[in-house]
């Protein structure tokens, strides 16, 4: 194979030859974190990382972390979910949902000066019940924030607002892969791509503005919204911009219709009323990209999609979309194993 035991040089169009598709979904993202440390730990590398939706908060803490270390980086995304206890009582995460406006952005930012509860909210909570007291305390000063919400609002909430602590963004053009991620703009009703070289907070907020949960971006003159959307795999330019491409790598977390499946709430009725959509758009968008650049390029093999979501046991798909602590836990160990269990298999021509 052409790249074997390759380790990439940044890539243009006629030298890529691997590349990695990190897919939208971000309640079970842990998941792919999981799959992004074993993929890390196991040295493969790839030319190429094409990211959308929440795709592409994982690929850049993968390939651009703050504190230098992919690996705990990724395994801090654990810190996502609600202790157990809380979240059955009040099955929401205040932790990534938070409330819109300029009180509340005041709000919290009064409160990220504050050394006291900085401390706690710093504080490595190691048991069940200092995790129930720590995010119990997160709910209440959540709870306390004040909001601007009304009918005329064009989302529900505030834009994520911890990325710029876990990515360093000033970094990210000099990464080795060529990276990008999509977003859909309404004013050229386009899909488009940033790529590494122009890639700031704005654009990746503007890559997860999903529509409803958050307001459109604008950048540039345009008005954007979450590209995963539309293109939960974004396959969009890939081939044009890689001709050469040999390998594609996919972590989809949505094209399943194991995830399809009966609500257990009023709450979740609505969660599967958003996924459910795009997990017919993900099944869907790796099939047309098969029939449509499996015998254009030649060189092309079919690509390989990591079975994330295929290993996860019956029993416990009915709590995968859930923000529980345990089962952020659970995804992030499923997704390393079965990532590294593939890996090894199929894939170990790939490493350094």
């Amino acid at each position: 194979m052409a790249n074997s035991r390759r380790t990439p040089s940044p890539a243009s169009a006629d030298t890529a030859r691997t590349a990695l598709i990190i897919s939208g979904g971000a309640p079970n993202a842990t998941l792919v974190a999981g799959a992004l440390v074993a993929f890390h730990e196991l040295g493969l590398k790839f030319d190429v990382i094409s990211t959308a939706g929440a795709g592409a908060l994982l690929g850049l803490m993968y390939c651009a972390p703050k504190n230098g270390d992919p690996v705990s980086t990724l395994a801090g995304l654990k810190e996502m979910g609600v202790a157990d206890p809380l979240y059955e009582a009040f099955p929401v995460n205040f932790k990534v949902f938070n409330k819109p406006g300029t009180l509340a952005d005041l709000y919290r930012r009064a409160l990220g000066l504050n050394p006291f509860i900085q401390k706690m909210m710093d504080w490595p909570a190691q048991t069940p019940l200092a995790q129930l007291v720590k995010d119990s305390s997160a709910l209440m000063l959540a709870s306390a924030c004040p909001s601007d919400l009304n009918p005329e609002s064009l989302g529900l909430c505030a834009h994520v607002p911890f990325a710029e602590t876990i990515i360093d963004f000033a970094a990210v053009p000099q990464i080795t892969p060529d990276f990008c991620v999509n977003a859909f703009n309404l004013r050229t009703r386009q899909m488009e791509n940033f790529r590494k070289d122009k890639l700031g907070p704005p654009h990746l907020q503007a890559a997860l503005s999903f529509p409803f949960l958050y307001p459109p971006t604008e950048l540039d003159g345009g008005l954007y919204i979450e590209g995963a959307a539309l293109d939960c795999l974004n396959f969009h330019e890939l081939l044009s911009r890689h001709p050469q491409l040999e390998e594609v790598v996919v972590f989809d977390i949505l094209g399943a219709d194991r995830l399809l499946r009966a609500p257990k709430s009023l709450y979740d009725a609505w969660v599967m009323s958003i996924l459910t959509p795009l997990i017919e758009i993900a099944r869907d968008d790796l099939k047309i990209f098969e029939a449509t650049h499996l015998g254009k390029y030649p060189q092309l093999q079919r690509p390989h999609r990591v079975p994330l979501i295929d290993d996860i046991p019956e029993a416990e798909l009915p709590d995968v979309f859930d923000w529980s602590r345990s089962n952020l836990e659970r995804l992030f160990d499923l997704g390393f194993e079965s990532a590294a269990r593939y890996a090894r298999s199929r894939l170990a021509h790939l490493a350094s």
